[in-house]
């Protein structure tokens, strides 16, 4: 303890003495998630590459490298990403998002055979009353898809984690039967998505709960994830929260890019949680990765932006 610890009284510490008992991973969104904003630039295969080594040096899990089921340039990126993981030995792991569909997780396959490292294949399906309206999708249409979709995956060896877009918004029965199908069919992490932002903390915490519930009725050993949006400002917010309730890997974007006002800001949730002594990854290199979204995405850091703004300090 410092000679000068008396100096600070710490609010933040005097009833919240909680710390998870597990590892806290993170899944890094920004080359794909991220640039799904019309105002955000599709860096070059080089560029993509040099925010991969920066999330190495951040201690990130798992990057989220395409969706192979969009086109020849998706998949010539994905196969490149996963070739400089597997030659650099990137303590990373890709991943690639698909629809609930096979023909989605076809290229998926052919690629994970080519570079002979794994590829979690995040498969996803919208899951609320509203999207369900809108797509004209009967639970029973969702409920094949996702067996069809799971059993394709693992019969052809890949890790699957089973994605509900908008679940901030899904009934609970809804959620219950499309996880527990997902899980039957060999899914090992499943991903609760706040996909508009609709979410507070204590809705988070509620449905993160209930996830969880969901989770341990299986009896299967399933990893929760959770994706959020800022829609309403609450993405760090949600995030910790999510923790709290048992969400084991967070889902964030370098400088919180993305659809509509973006996704999870990864370097603040990082910063956060290294104060708050939940993570003890070395944040040195967090700047740099910062910078460099920021150039290769032309994504300016307005200069009140927390912690990396230029008037932060």
């Amino acid at each position: 303890m410092s000679q000068h610890d008396d100096l600070i009284y710490d609010w933040n510490k005097v009833e919240d003495n909680f710390k998870p008992d597990f590892k806290i991973q993170f899944d890094d969104e920004t080359l794909r998630d991220g640039i799904q904003s019309p105002s955000v630039h599709d860096p070059n295969i080089e560029q993509k590459i040099e925010i991969l080594h920066l999330m190495n040096q951040v201690g990130i899990d798992t990057a989220d490298v395409g969706l192979p089921g969009a086109g020849e340039r998706q998949i010539e990126h994905v196969t490149s990403l996963c070739e400089e993981i597997r030659d650099s030995k990137l303590n990373i792991t890709p991943n690639c998002a698909a629809r609930t569909v096979i023909r989605d997780i076809e290229p998926i396959v052919k690629i994970q055979q080519k570079v002979g490292i794994p590829i979690e294949t995040c498969t996803f399906i919208g899951s609320s009353p509203i999207r369900q309206f809108a797509e004209n999708w009967p639970l029973e249409k969702m409920l094949k898809h996702t067996e069809e979709a799971v059993k394709f995956g693992v019969k052809n060896e890949l890790p699957i984690m089973y994605v509900t877009e908008d679940t901030t918004r899904a009934n609970p029965e809804n959620i219950r039967k499309l996880y527990q199908t997902a899980i039957e069919c060999g899914a090992k992490r499943i991903c609760i998505s706040d996909t508009v932002g609709h979410s507070t903390p204590e809705g988070t915490y509620s449905l993160v709960k209930f996830v969880k519930s969901v989770v341990e009725e299986t009896g299967e050993n399933v990893g929760i994830d959770w994706h959020g949006h800022r829609d309403r400002g609450l993405g760090t917010a949600n995030a910790l929260m999510a923790i709290r309730a048992g969400a084991t890997r967070i889902h964030g974007c370098g400088l919180g890019v993305g659809e509509r006002v973006g996704n999870v800001q990864l370097d603040i949730l990082l910063v956060n949680l290294k104060l708050m002594g939940w993570i003890d990854n070395d944040l040195t290199i967090l700047p740099e990765y910062c910078k460099t979204i920021s150039k290769v995405c032309k994504v300016p850091v307005s200069v009140n932006y927390p912690v990396f703004g230029h008037d932060a300090f």
